[in-house]
């Protein structure tokens, strides 16, 4: 995977797309540090694309919850637990609807 930094593509950003690597990817970085990814993507999978990126946050974010929670010493929540917190959410988004 290609790194390419800030300032080139501040400089030229045309011309930095197009030096994308053979798989289209490359990592942006800002003073040595990677701070973004670059995909080529074209016209037709774009909403795919974000979709898929947007599942893998998902991913991400559940799993570094988990091993949060297992630093912490918590075993996780029961699936009643769950429910009863999915239901209070719920009961709170209602709320909010009838009064707003």
């Amino acid at each position: 995977m290609q790194f390419l930094t800030i300032r080139e593509l501040s400089k030229s950003p045309a011309e930095t797309l197009t030096k994308l690597g053979g798989d289209g990817k490359a990592v942006l970085t800002n003073n040595g540090k990677p701070q973004a990814l670059l995909f080529k993507i074209d016209g037709n999978s774009f909403e795919k694309t974000l979709s898929m990126l947007q599942k893998l946050e998902f991913l991400q974010n559940l799993t570094e919850m988990r091993l949060t929670s297992m630093k912490n010493g918590n075993s996780g929540m029961t699936i009643d637990e769950i429910n009863a917190e999915i239901n209070a959410v719920r009961k709170k988004r209602k709320r909010k609807v009838k009064i707003g």
